[in-house]
Protein backbone atom coordinates (compact mmCIF):
# COMPACT_ATOMS: atom_id res chain seq x y z
CA UNK A 1 0.00 0.00 0.00
CA UNK A 2 2.93 2.24 1.01
CA UNK A 3 4.16 1.82 -2.63
CA UNK A 4 0.85 2.55 -4.27
CA UNK A 5 0.33 5.60 -2.07
CA UNK A 6 3.73 6.96 -2.99
CA UNK A 7 2.92 6.37 -6.84
CA UNK A 8 -0.68 8.45 -6.09
CA UNK A 9 1.14 11.06 -4.72
CA UNK A 10 2.90 12.22 -7.83
CA UNK A 11 -0.23 11.70 -10.28
CA UNK A 12 -2.11 13.40 -7.30
CA UNK A 13 0.65 16.07 -7.97
CA UNK A 14 0.20 16.68 -11.30
CA UNK A 15 -2.90 16.68 -11.16
CA UNK A 16 -3.08 19.67 -8.44
CA UNK A 17 -1.09 21.41 -10.97
CA UNK A 18 -3.14 21.08 -14.16
CA UNK A 19 -6.44 21.85 -11.49
CA UNK A 20 -4.38 25.36 -11.20
CA UNK A 21 -4.39 26.18 -14.57
CA UNK A 22 -7.57 24.65 -15.46
CA UNK A 23 -9.52 26.66 -12.79
CA UNK A 24 -7.44 29.82 -14.23
CA UNK A 25 -8.88 29.26 -17.81
CA UNK A 26 -12.43 28.21 -15.88
CA UNK A 27 -12.26 32.59 -15.71
CA UNK A 28 -12.49 32.61 -19.41
CA UNK A 29 -16.10 33.38 -19.64
CA UNK A 30 -16.69 35.63 -16.60
CA UNK A 31 -13.31 37.80 -18.15
CA UNK A 32 -15.23 37.62 -21.78
CA UNK A 33 -18.24 38.92 -20.70
CA UNK A 34 -16.63 41.89 -18.50
CA UNK A 35 -14.64 43.15 -21.72
CA UNK A 36 -17.95 42.64 -23.97
CA UNK A 37 -20.00 44.80 -21.60
CA UNK A 38 -17.25 47.41 -20.43
CA UNK A 39 -15.31 47.43 -23.67
CA UNK A 40 -17.40 46.18 -26.72
CA UNK A 41 -20.54 47.25 -25.87
CA UNK A 42 -19.43 50.98 -24.95
CA UNK A 43 -17.45 51.15 -27.80
CA UNK A 44 -18.74 49.97 -30.54
CA UNK A 45 -15.33 48.12 -31.66
CA UNK A 46 -15.81 45.15 -33.49
CA UNK A 47 -12.01 45.07 -33.56
CA UNK A 48 -12.14 44.61 -29.66
CA UNK A 49 -14.45 41.84 -29.91
CA UNK A 50 -12.98 40.07 -32.67
CA UNK A 51 -9.66 40.03 -30.47
CA UNK A 52 -10.99 38.68 -27.12
CA UNK A 53 -12.66 36.76 -28.86
CA UNK A 54 -10.09 34.87 -30.48
CA UNK A 55 -8.35 35.09 -27.20
CA UNK A 56 -11.18 33.15 -25.14
CA UNK A 57 -11.60 30.69 -28.11
CA UNK A 58 -8.03 29.64 -27.65
CA UNK A 59 -7.62 30.17 -23.93
CA UNK A 60 -10.90 27.22 -24.09
CA UNK A 61 -8.96 25.28 -26.44
CA UNK A 62 -6.25 25.14 -23.88
CA UNK A 63 -8.13 24.21 -21.20
CA UNK A 64 -9.96 21.43 -23.08
CA UNK A 65 -6.91 19.73 -23.25
CA UNK A 66 -5.35 20.33 -20.06
CA UNK A 67 -8.82 18.92 -18.75
CA UNK A 68 -8.21 15.77 -20.56
CA UNK A 69 -4.58 15.38 -19.99
CA UNK A 70 -6.36 15.59 -16.25
CA UNK A 71 -8.69 12.75 -16.52
CA UNK A 72 -6.24 10.68 -17.88
CA UNK A 73 -3.83 11.32 -15.18
CA UNK A 74 -6.46 9.85 -12.87
CA UNK A 75 -7.65 7.16 -14.69
CA UNK A 76 -4.42 5.99 -15.20
CA UNK A 77 -3.95 6.18 -11.21
CA UNK A 78 -6.53 4.06 -10.71
CA UNK A 79 -5.64 1.88 -13.18
CA UNK A 80 -2.34 1.19 -11.69
CA UNK A 81 -4.01 0.88 -8.07
CA UNK A 82 -5.95 -1.79 -9.52
CA UNK A 83 -3.33 -3.23 -11.41
CA UNK A 84 -1.03 -2.90 -8.05
CA UNK A 85 -3.17 -4.18 -5.30
CA UNK A 86 -5.89 -6.76 -7.02
CA UNK A 87 -3.98 -9.97 -7.26
CA UNK A 88 -2.86 -9.42 -3.91
CA UNK A 89 -6.11 -8.29 -2.44
CA UNK A 90 -7.29 -11.00 -3.98
CA UNK A 91 -5.41 -14.23 -2.45
CA UNK A 92 -5.58 -12.52 0.98
CA UNK A 93 -9.73 -12.45 0.41
CA UNK A 94 -9.05 -16.78 -0.50
CA UNK A 95 -7.22 -17.04 2.15
CA UNK A 96 -9.51 -15.44 4.31
CA UNK A 97 -12.43 -17.50 2.96
CA UNK A 98 -11.00 -20.41 3.79
CA UNK A 99 -9.71 -18.89 7.70
CA UNK A 100 -12.85 -19.81 9.98
CA UNK A 101 -11.40 -17.37 12.61
CA UNK A 102 -11.81 -14.36 9.88
CA UNK A 103 -15.40 -13.13 7.74
CA UNK A 104 -15.47 -15.12 4.52
CA UNK A 105 -15.71 -12.87 1.14
CA UNK A 106 -15.48 -9.85 3.04
CA UNK A 107 -15.20 -8.19 -0.18
CA UNK A 108 -11.68 -5.80 -0.44
CA UNK A 109 -11.56 -6.94 -4.19
CA UNK A 110 -15.02 -4.99 -5.01
CA UNK A 111 -13.49 -2.58 -3.10
CA UNK A 112 -10.87 -2.14 -5.16
CA UNK A 113 -12.91 -1.93 -8.08
CA UNK A 114 -15.24 0.71 -6.41
CA UNK A 115 -11.67 2.45 -5.72
CA UNK A 116 -10.67 2.20 -9.70
CA UNK A 117 -14.07 3.63 -10.49
CA UNK A 118 -14.32 6.35 -8.45
CA UNK A 119 -10.96 7.92 -9.43
CA UNK A 120 -11.87 7.81 -13.14
CA UNK A 121 -15.01 9.35 -12.70
CA UNK A 122 -16.11 13.01 -12.77
CA UNK A 123 -16.64 12.92 -9.00
CA UNK A 124 -12.89 13.20 -8.37
CA UNK A 125 -12.39 16.51 -10.27
CA UNK A 126 -14.19 18.45 -7.21
CA UNK A 127 -11.62 17.83 -4.87
CA UNK A 128 -8.97 18.87 -6.93
CA UNK A 129 -10.96 21.73 -7.95
CA UNK A 130 -11.79 22.75 -4.01
CA UNK A 131 -8.17 23.88 -3.09
CA UNK A 132 -8.54 26.75 -5.71
CA UNK A 133 -11.80 28.51 -4.48
CA UNK A 134 -9.65 31.28 -2.72
CA UNK A 135 -8.75 32.22 -6.62
CA UNK A 136 -12.15 33.07 -7.37
CA UNK A 137 -13.22 34.26 -4.18
CA UNK A 138 -9.67 36.79 -4.36
CA UNK A 139 -11.31 38.03 -8.54
CA UNK A 140 -14.24 38.70 -6.91
CA UNK A 141 -12.93 41.03 -4.04
CA UNK A 142 -10.98 42.71 -6.96
CA UNK A 143 -13.89 43.71 -8.62
CA UNK A 144 -15.86 44.99 -5.85
CA UNK A 145 -14.95 44.29 -2.08
CA UNK A 146 -19.42 44.62 -1.14
CA UNK A 147 -20.02 41.76 -3.53
CA UNK A 148 -16.30 39.40 -2.72
CA UNK A 149 -18.22 39.41 1.03
CA UNK A 150 -21.71 38.41 -0.84
CA UNK A 151 -19.78 36.10 -2.35
CA UNK A 152 -17.81 34.33 0.88
CA UNK A 153 -21.02 34.38 2.92
CA UNK A 154 -22.15 32.43 0.29
CA UNK A 155 -19.60 29.92 0.44
CA UNK A 156 -19.49 29.68 3.97
CA UNK A 157 -23.32 28.90 3.62
CA UNK A 158 -23.10 26.50 1.05
CA UNK A 159 -19.97 24.60 3.05
CA UNK A 160 -21.82 24.37 5.95
CA UNK A 161 -24.63 22.62 4.51
CA UNK A 162 -22.43 20.05 2.89
CA UNK A 163 -21.16 19.21 6.19
CA UNK A 164 -24.26 18.88 7.69
CA UNK A 165 -25.29 16.49 4.96
CA UNK A 166 -22.52 14.68 5.76
CA UNK A 167 -23.09 14.36 9.42
CA UNK A 168 -26.88 13.60 8.78
CA UNK A 169 -26.78 11.06 6.06
CA UNK A 170 -23.31 9.10 6.12
CA UNK A 171 -24.07 6.85 9.05
CA UNK A 172 -27.49 5.99 7.52
CA UNK A 173 -25.44 5.13 4.26
CA UNK A 174 -23.30 3.10 5.75
CA UNK A 175 -25.60 0.87 7.50
CA UNK A 176 -26.99 0.49 4.12
CA UNK A 177 -24.31 -0.13 2.29
CA UNK A 178 -23.17 -2.99 4.66
CA UNK A 179 -26.87 -4.29 4.83
CA UNK A 180 -26.25 -4.62 0.87
CA UNK A 181 -23.04 -6.68 1.34
CA UNK A 182 -24.75 -9.06 3.30
CA UNK A 183 -27.82 -9.04 1.08
CA UNK A 184 -25.30 -9.95 -2.46
CA UNK A 185 -23.86 -12.30 -0.50
CA UNK A 186 -26.92 -14.09 0.19
CA UNK A 187 -27.98 -13.36 -3.42
CA UNK A 188 -24.77 -15.06 -4.50
CA UNK A 189 -25.08 -18.04 -2.14
CA UNK A 190 -28.51 -19.22 -3.29
CA UNK A 191 -28.01 -19.04 -6.88
CA UNK A 192 -24.89 -21.41 -6.57
CA UNK A 193 -27.28 -23.50 -4.65
CA UNK A 194 -30.21 -23.30 -6.52
CA UNK A 195 -30.89 -26.78 -7.25
CA UNK A 196 -30.72 -27.74 -3.88
CA UNK A 197 -33.25 -24.75 -3.04
CA UNK A 198 -35.45 -26.01 -5.49
CA UNK A 199 -35.40 -29.68 -4.62
CA UNK A 200 -35.77 -28.87 -0.31
CA UNK A 201 -38.61 -26.37 -0.83
CA UNK A 202 -36.11 -23.42 0.47
CA UNK A 203 -36.63 -20.58 -2.27
CA UNK A 204 -39.54 -19.23 -0.69
CA UNK A 205 -37.71 -19.35 2.59
CA UNK A 206 -34.33 -17.61 1.32
CA UNK A 207 -36.43 -15.45 -1.39
CA UNK A 208 -38.35 -14.18 2.03
CA UNK A 209 -34.75 -13.75 4.43
CA UNK A 210 -33.09 -11.74 0.86
CA UNK A 211 -36.14 -9.71 0.67
CA UNK A 212 -35.60 -8.41 4.37
CA UNK A 213 -32.61 -7.44 3.75
CA UNK A 214 -33.23 -5.80 0.83
CA UNK A 215 -35.91 -3.80 2.70
CA UNK A 216 -33.92 -2.97 5.02
CA UNK A 217 -31.44 -1.19 2.55
CA UNK A 218 -34.08 0.33 1.02
CA UNK A 219 -35.54 1.91 4.18
CA UNK A 220 -32.30 3.11 5.06
CA UNK A 221 -31.37 4.69 1.81
CA UNK A 222 -34.87 6.39 1.57
CA UNK A 223 -34.52 7.53 5.09
CA UNK A 224 -30.39 9.05 4.13
CA UNK A 225 -32.42 10.10 0.95
CA UNK A 226 -35.00 12.05 2.50
CA UNK A 227 -32.87 14.34 4.79
CA UNK A 228 -30.32 14.39 2.10
CA UNK A 229 -33.08 15.59 -0.46
CA UNK A 230 -34.11 18.17 2.04
CA UNK A 231 -31.17 19.85 2.31
CA UNK A 232 -30.18 19.93 -0.68
CA UNK A 233 -33.09 21.81 -1.96
CA UNK A 234 -32.50 24.20 0.89
CA UNK A 235 -28.96 24.57 -0.32
CA UNK A 236 -30.56 24.61 -4.30
CA UNK A 237 -32.79 27.55 -3.51
CA UNK A 238 -29.79 29.36 -1.35
CA UNK A 239 -27.57 29.25 -3.86
CA UNK A 240 -29.93 30.71 -6.70
CA UNK A 241 -31.06 33.29 -3.69
CA UNK A 242 -27.03 34.09 -4.07
CA UNK A 243 -27.30 34.83 -7.18
CA UNK A 244 -30.23 36.84 -7.09
CA UNK A 245 -28.31 38.76 -3.85
CA UNK A 246 -25.29 39.49 -6.07
CA UNK A 247 -27.42 40.62 -8.74
CA UNK A 248 -28.98 43.44 -6.56
CA UNK A 249 -25.68 44.20 -4.85
CA UNK A 250 -23.93 44.79 -8.35
CA UNK A 251 -26.88 46.81 -9.90
CA UNK A 252 -26.84 49.27 -6.86
CA UNK A 253 -23.27 49.76 -7.04
CA UNK A 254 -23.85 49.93 -11.17
CA UNK A 255 -26.65 52.37 -10.54
CA UNK A 256 -24.91 54.65 -7.66
CA UNK A 257 -21.67 54.47 -10.37
CA UNK A 258 -19.26 52.07 -7.99
CA UNK A 259 -19.08 49.89 -10.47
CA UNK A 260 -20.75 48.78 -13.85
CA UNK A 261 -22.56 46.14 -15.67
CA UNK A 262 -19.89 44.12 -16.66
CA UNK A 263 -18.95 43.22 -13.12
CA UNK A 264 -21.92 42.36 -12.00
CA UNK A 265 -22.28 40.18 -14.14
CA UNK A 266 -18.48 38.72 -14.74
CA UNK A 267 -19.28 38.93 -10.37
CA UNK A 268 -21.97 36.56 -10.82
CA UNK A 269 -20.33 34.05 -13.41
CA UNK A 270 -17.06 34.18 -10.94
CA UNK A 271 -19.45 33.22 -7.71
CA UNK A 272 -21.45 30.73 -9.20
CA UNK A 273 -18.08 28.66 -10.82
CA UNK A 274 -16.49 29.43 -7.02
CA UNK A 275 -19.32 27.10 -5.23
CA UNK A 276 -19.69 24.57 -8.55
CA UNK A 277 -16.80 22.35 -6.86
CA UNK A 278 -19.15 21.99 -3.41
CA UNK A 279 -21.90 21.18 -5.38
CA UNK A 280 -20.50 18.37 -7.61
CA UNK A 281 -19.08 17.00 -4.02
CA UNK A 282 -22.32 16.99 -2.47
CA UNK A 283 -23.75 15.51 -5.84
CA UNK A 284 -21.49 12.62 -5.89
CA UNK A 285 -21.44 11.93 -2.08
CA UNK A 286 -22.67 8.83 -1.69
CA UNK A 287 -20.31 8.30 -4.18
CA UNK A 288 -17.50 9.77 -2.40
CA UNK A 289 -18.74 7.86 0.78
CA UNK A 290 -18.41 4.27 -0.65
CA UNK A 291 -14.67 5.28 -2.19
CA UNK A 292 -13.60 6.53 1.66
CA UNK A 293 -15.22 2.96 3.02
CA UNK A 294 -13.21 1.05 0.43
CA UNK A 295 -10.31 2.63 1.13
CA UNK A 296 -10.58 2.16 4.95
CA UNK A 297 -10.84 -1.68 4.49
CA UNK A 298 -8.41 -2.11 1.92
CA UNK A 299 -5.96 -0.61 4.05
CA UNK A 300 -6.91 -2.28 7.14
CA UNK A 301 -6.92 -5.43 5.19
CA UNK A 302 -3.35 -5.11 3.78
CA UNK A 303 -2.02 -3.66 7.07
CA UNK A 304 -3.63 -6.35 9.02
CA UNK A 305 -1.49 -8.95 6.23
CA UNK A 306 1.33 -10.98 6.89
CA UNK A 307 3.77 -10.04 4.05
CA UNK A 308 7.12 -11.47 5.85
CA UNK A 309 8.64 -13.46 3.38
CA UNK A 310 9.48 -16.87 4.71
CA UNK A 311 12.81 -18.78 4.10
CA UNK A 312 12.96 -21.30 0.88
CA UNK A 313 13.17 -25.16 2.69
CA UNK A 314 13.95 -27.83 0.37
CA UNK A 315 11.25 -29.65 -1.13
CA UNK A 316 8.79 -31.78 1.33
CA UNK A 317 9.36 -35.98 1.33
CA UNK A 318 6.23 -36.05 2.78
CA UNK A 319 6.96 -37.07 6.31
CA UNK A 320 4.38 -35.60 8.84
CA UNK A 321 3.94 -35.82 12.38
CA UNK A 322 1.40 -34.30 15.02
CA UNK A 323 2.13 -32.92 18.35
CA UNK A 324 -0.82 -32.72 20.67
CA UNK A 325 -2.85 -30.80 18.26
CA UNK A 326 -6.12 -28.88 19.24
CA UNK A 327 -8.19 -27.25 17.28
CA UNK A 328 -11.44 -25.35 18.72
CA UNK A 329 -13.69 -22.58 17.00
CA UNK A 330 -15.32 -20.43 19.81
CA UNK A 331 -15.88 -22.57 22.60
CA UNK A 332 -16.55 -25.56 20.62
CA UNK A 333 -13.36 -27.95 20.66
CA UNK A 334 -13.41 -30.18 17.55
CA UNK A 335 -9.52 -31.66 17.39
CA UNK A 336 -8.09 -32.72 21.29
CA UNK A 337 -4.45 -34.02 22.11
CA UNK A 338 -3.73 -35.64 18.27
CA UNK A 339 -0.81 -36.93 18.26
CA UNK A 340 0.60 -38.99 15.35
CA UNK A 341 3.77 -39.59 13.04
CA UNK A 342 3.70 -41.01 9.08
CA UNK A 343 6.54 -41.54 7.48
CA UNK A 344 6.73 -41.38 3.69
CA UNK A 345 5.14 -44.56 1.69
CA UNK A 346 2.24 -45.16 4.84
CA UNK A 347 -1.15 -44.89 4.50
CA UNK A 348 -3.58 -43.69 7.64
CA UNK A 349 -6.84 -43.64 7.52
CA UNK A 350 -9.20 -41.69 9.79
CA UNK A 351 -12.28 -43.31 10.93
CA UNK A 352 -15.12 -42.65 13.25
CA UNK A 353 -18.90 -40.96 13.53
CA UNK A 354 -19.87 -38.49 12.37
CA UNK A 355 -19.32 -34.48 13.38
CA UNK A 356 -15.96 -35.76 15.45
CA UNK A 357 -13.45 -33.76 13.37
CA UNK A 358 -12.37 -36.38 10.94
CA UNK A 359 -12.28 -33.40 7.88
CA UNK A 360 -11.39 -30.86 10.24
CA UNK A 361 -8.28 -33.02 11.18
CA UNK A 362 -7.66 -33.21 7.44
CA UNK A 363 -7.59 -29.06 6.80
CA UNK A 364 -5.39 -29.09 9.55
CA UNK A 365 -3.17 -31.21 8.63
CA UNK A 366 -2.74 -29.37 4.66
CA UNK A 367 -2.52 -26.39 6.77
CA UNK A 368 -6.26 -24.28 5.64
CA UNK A 369 -6.63 -24.25 9.50
CA UNK A 370 -4.04 -23.40 11.86
CA UNK A 371 -4.50 -25.76 15.15
CA UNK A 372 -5.32 -23.66 18.51
CA UNK A 373 -2.50 -25.48 20.13
CA UNK A 374 0.34 -28.19 19.18
CA UNK A 375 2.43 -28.32 16.21
CA UNK A 376 2.24 -29.89 12.77
CA UNK A 377 5.07 -30.86 11.06
CA UNK A 378 6.02 -31.52 7.18
CA UNK A 379 9.67 -33.36 7.27
CA UNK A 380 10.53 -31.89 11.01
CA UNK A 381 9.68 -28.15 10.20
CA UNK A 382 6.51 -26.87 11.76
CA UNK A 383 3.73 -26.01 8.56
CA UNK A 384 3.67 -22.15 9.60
CA UNK A 385 7.31 -21.94 8.62
CA UNK A 386 6.69 -22.83 5.04
CA UNK A 387 5.54 -20.97 2.36
CA UNK A 388 1.70 -22.22 1.50
CA UNK A 389 1.97 -21.25 -2.09
CA UNK A 390 4.89 -23.43 -2.48
CA UNK A 391 3.87 -25.86 -0.58
CA UNK A 392 0.36 -26.76 -1.76
CA UNK A 393 2.44 -27.93 -5.34
CA UNK A 394 3.53 -31.06 -3.34
CA UNK A 395 0.21 -31.41 -1.32
CA UNK A 396 -2.54 -33.47 -2.82
CA UNK A 397 -6.60 -32.63 -1.46
CA UNK A 398 -9.87 -34.66 -2.27
CA UNK A 399 -12.65 -32.46 -0.19
CA UNK A 400 -15.46 -33.95 0.83
CA UNK A 401 -17.38 -31.87 -1.76
CA UNK A 402 -15.39 -31.55 -5.14
CA UNK A 403 -16.39 -28.62 -7.04
CA UNK A 404 -14.78 -27.92 -10.36
CA UNK A 405 -14.09 -24.47 -12.08
CA UNK A 406 -15.25 -23.31 -15.23
CA UNK A 407 -12.82 -24.42 -17.89
CA UNK A 408 -11.64 -27.73 -19.69
CA UNK A 409 -11.28 -31.26 -17.92
CA UNK A 410 -7.57 -30.33 -18.60
CA UNK A 411 -7.38 -27.06 -17.16
CA UNK A 412 -9.46 -28.53 -13.73
CA UNK A 413 -7.14 -31.65 -13.64
CA UNK A 414 -3.74 -28.92 -14.23
CA UNK A 415 -5.47 -26.82 -11.19
CA UNK A 416 -6.21 -23.89 -13.34
CA UNK A 417 -2.60 -23.80 -14.26
CA UNK A 418 -0.33 -23.87 -17.83
CA UNK A 419 -1.74 -27.39 -18.90
CA UNK A 420 1.28 -29.79 -18.82
CA UNK A 421 -0.48 -32.41 -21.42
CA UNK A 422 1.95 -35.07 -19.97
CA UNK A 423 1.67 -34.65 -15.86
CA UNK A 424 -2.27 -34.59 -16.54
CA UNK A 425 -2.57 -37.42 -18.32
CA UNK A 426 -0.23 -39.14 -16.11
CA UNK A 427 -2.51 -37.95 -13.31
CA UNK A 428 -5.93 -38.83 -14.91
CA UNK A 429 -4.24 -42.06 -15.51
CA UNK A 430 -3.21 -42.82 -11.36
CA UNK A 431 -6.63 -42.07 -10.63
CA UNK A 432 -8.00 -44.16 -13.01
CA UNK A 433 -10.59 -41.40 -14.58
CA UNK A 434 -8.37 -41.82 -18.06
CA UNK A 435 -11.05 -43.66 -20.06
CA UNK A 436 -13.64 -42.27 -17.86
CA UNK A 437 -12.28 -39.02 -19.68
CA UNK A 438 -11.48 -40.11 -22.92
CA UNK A 439 -15.33 -41.21 -23.14
CA UNK A 440 -16.46 -37.33 -22.95
CA UNK A 441 -17.40 -35.53 -25.92
CA UNK A 442 -14.15 -33.50 -26.23
CA UNK A 443 -11.96 -36.06 -23.85
CA UNK A 444 -9.48 -33.58 -22.25
CA UNK A 445 -10.99 -30.48 -23.96
CA UNK A 446 -14.43 -30.97 -22.94
CA UNK A 447 -15.62 -27.53 -20.95
CA UNK A 448 -17.12 -27.94 -17.34
CA UNK A 449 -19.67 -25.57 -16.06
CA UNK A 450 -19.91 -23.82 -13.43
CA UNK A 451 -19.00 -26.14 -10.22
CA UNK A 452 -19.03 -28.74 -12.01
CA UNK A 453 -22.39 -28.73 -14.10
CA UNK A 454 -22.99 -31.58 -16.40
CA UNK A 455 -20.67 -34.25 -14.34
CA UNK A 456 -22.13 -36.50 -12.19
CA UNK A 457 -21.11 -36.74 -8.32
CA UNK A 458 -18.61 -40.01 -9.30
CA UNK A 459 -17.36 -38.42 -12.34
CA UNK A 460 -16.14 -35.27 -10.46
CA UNK A 461 -15.05 -37.22 -7.70
CA UNK A 462 -12.65 -39.04 -9.63
CA UNK A 463 -11.74 -35.54 -11.71
CA UNK A 464 -11.23 -34.12 -8.03
CA UNK A 465 -8.81 -37.14 -7.37
CA UNK A 466 -6.86 -36.48 -10.62
CA UNK A 467 -6.72 -32.85 -9.80
CA UNK A 468 -4.99 -34.12 -6.55
CA UNK A 469 -2.29 -36.09 -8.03
CA UNK A 470 -1.50 -33.50 -10.42
CA UNK A 471 2.35 -32.64 -10.30
CA UNK A 472 3.42 -35.66 -8.46
CA UNK A 473 2.84 -34.62 -4.58
CA UNK A 474 4.48 -36.40 -1.75
CA UNK A 475 0.99 -35.85 0.49
CA UNK A 476 -2.41 -36.96 -0.37
CA UNK A 477 -5.35 -36.03 1.68
CA UNK A 478 -8.67 -37.75 1.00
CA UNK A 479 -11.47 -36.78 2.43
CA UNK A 480 -14.11 -39.93 2.14
CA UNK A 481 -12.61 -40.60 -1.84
CA UNK A 482 -15.49 -43.41 -2.48
CA UNK A 483 -18.72 -41.21 -1.17
CA UNK A 484 -19.73 -40.70 -4.69
CA UNK A 485 -18.06 -43.94 -6.65
CA UNK A 486 -19.63 -47.04 -7.95
CA UNK A 487 -17.69 -50.53 -7.51
CA UNK A 488 -15.66 -49.76 -10.66
CA UNK A 489 -14.67 -46.39 -9.35
CA UNK A 490 -13.76 -47.82 -5.80
CA UNK A 491 -11.95 -50.78 -7.62
CA UNK A 492 -9.57 -48.30 -9.26
CA UNK A 493 -9.31 -46.19 -6.16
CA UNK A 494 -7.88 -48.81 -4.20
CA UNK A 495 -5.60 -49.54 -6.94
CA UNK A 496 -4.36 -45.98 -7.22
CA UNK A 497 -3.94 -46.34 -3.77
CA UNK A 498 -1.62 -48.91 -3.45
CA UNK A 499 0.50 -47.46 -6.84
CA UNK A 500 0.77 -44.54 -4.44
CA UNK A 501 2.41 -45.89 -1.85
CA UNK A 502 4.73 -48.02 -3.60
CA UNK A 503 5.71 -44.55 -4.67
CA UNK A 504 6.38 -43.45 -1.44
CA UNK A 505 3.61 -40.91 -1.55
CA UNK A 506 2.03 -40.54 1.97
CA UNK A 507 -1.19 -40.78 2.40
CA UNK A 508 -4.15 -39.51 4.98
CA UNK A 509 -8.04 -40.42 4.09
CA UNK A 510 -11.02 -39.94 5.82
CA UNK A 511 -13.49 -43.37 5.22
CA UNK A 512 -17.04 -44.81 5.95
CA UNK A 513 -16.73 -47.72 3.93
CA UNK A 514 -14.48 -50.87 4.96
CA UNK A 515 -13.58 -51.63 1.68
CA UNK A 516 -10.86 -48.75 1.33
CA UNK A 517 -9.33 -49.77 4.85
CA UNK A 518 -7.75 -53.26 2.94
CA UNK A 519 -5.09 -51.26 1.72
CA UNK A 520 -3.82 -48.82 4.87
CA UNK A 521 -1.30 -49.40 6.98
CA UNK A 522 -2.58 -47.62 10.30
CA UNK A 523 -5.97 -46.56 11.55
CA UNK A 524 -6.55 -43.65 13.73
CA UNK A 525 -10.46 -43.38 15.14
CA UNK A 526 -11.68 -40.67 16.37
CA UNK A 527 -14.87 -40.33 18.45
CA UNK A 528 -17.33 -36.96 19.80
CA UNK A 529 -15.13 -34.49 20.60
CA UNK A 530 -12.32 -35.15 18.52
CA UNK A 531 -9.99 -37.27 20.76
CA UNK A 532 -8.34 -40.64 19.74
CA UNK A 533 -9.97 -43.75 20.97
CA UNK A 534 -7.66 -46.03 19.36
CA UNK A 535 -4.66 -45.52 17.11
CA UNK A 536 -2.47 -48.53 15.82
CA UNK A 537 -1.60 -50.63 12.90
CA UNK A 538 -4.55 -51.79 10.75
CA UNK A 539 -4.89 -55.40 12.02
CA UNK A 540 -4.59 -54.41 15.57
CA UNK A 541 -7.20 -51.75 15.35
CA UNK A 542 -9.72 -53.89 12.97
CA UNK A 543 -9.29 -56.78 15.69
CA UNK A 544 -10.21 -53.98 18.57
CA UNK A 545 -13.08 -52.64 16.46
CA UNK A 546 -14.32 -56.56 16.26
CA UNK A 547 -14.33 -57.13 19.75
CA UNK A 548 -15.94 -53.97 20.54
CA UNK A 549 -18.88 -54.68 17.85
CA UNK A 550 -18.97 -58.20 19.54
CA UNK A 551 -19.05 -56.77 23.03
CA UNK A 552 -20.95 -53.47 23.19
CA UNK A 553 -20.09 -52.86 26.78
CA UNK A 554 -16.41 -52.82 26.27
CA UNK A 555 -16.13 -49.83 24.32
CA UNK A 556 -17.98 -47.81 27.04
CA UNK A 557 -15.40 -49.73 29.90
CA UNK A 558 -12.52 -48.37 27.62
CA UNK A 559 -13.76 -44.80 27.78
CA UNK A 560 -14.55 -45.39 31.16
CA UNK A 561 -10.97 -46.49 31.99
CA UNK A 562 -9.54 -43.49 29.33
CA UNK A 563 -11.29 -40.62 31.75
CA UNK A 564 -10.12 -42.06 35.20
CA UNK A 565 -7.31 -39.80 36.77
CA UNK A 566 -4.16 -41.04 36.02
CA UNK A 567 -2.82 -42.41 39.53
CA UNK A 568 -1.02 -45.25 40.61
CA UNK A 569 -3.96 -47.81 42.25
CA UNK A 570 -3.74 -50.59 43.82
CA UNK A 571 -6.62 -53.04 41.16
CA UNK A 572 -7.89 -56.69 42.15
CA UNK A 573 -8.13 -59.26 40.09
CA UNK A 574 -11.76 -58.03 38.24
CA UNK A 575 -10.18 -54.65 37.59
CA UNK A 576 -7.06 -56.43 35.71
CA UNK A 577 -9.24 -58.66 33.75
CA UNK A 578 -11.51 -55.78 32.74
CA UNK A 579 -8.65 -53.90 31.41
CA UNK A 580 -7.19 -56.39 29.58
CA UNK A 581 -10.46 -57.34 27.76
CA UNK A 582 -10.61 -53.56 27.03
Amino acid sequence: MADFLALCKRYFGYALVFSLFINILQLTFSIYMLQVYDRVLTSFNDSTLYVITFAAVVALMTFAVLEWIRSRLLIRTGVEFERRLSASILNMELRSAADLEKKADRGEIRDVQTLRSFLGSNAVFAYFDIPWMPIYFILIFILHPALGCVAVAGGLLVITFGVLTQKIAGPKLQEASEANRKAAMLLANATRNAATLKAMGMMDAISARWQALNTKVMRLQTRASRRVGLLHSISKSMRMGLQVVIYAVGAYLAITNQSSAGIMIAASIVMGRALAPIDQTMAAYKQSLEAKSAHKRIKAALESADTRKKMPLPDPVGAISAENVTFAFGETTTIKDVSFQLRPGTALAIVGPSGCGKSTLCKLLLGIWPPTDGKIRIDGAELKTWDSEKLGAFFGYLPQDVDLFAGTVAENIARMKQVDPEKVVKAAQLAGVHELILKLPNGYDTPIGDYGQGLSGGQRQRIGLARALYGDPCVIVLDEPNSNLDEEGEIRLMHSLKRLKLAGKTIVLVAHRPSVLAVVDEIMVLQEGGTVSMYGPRAMIMQKMAVARQNPGIAARRQEFRSRPQVTVKMDRRNADELAAV
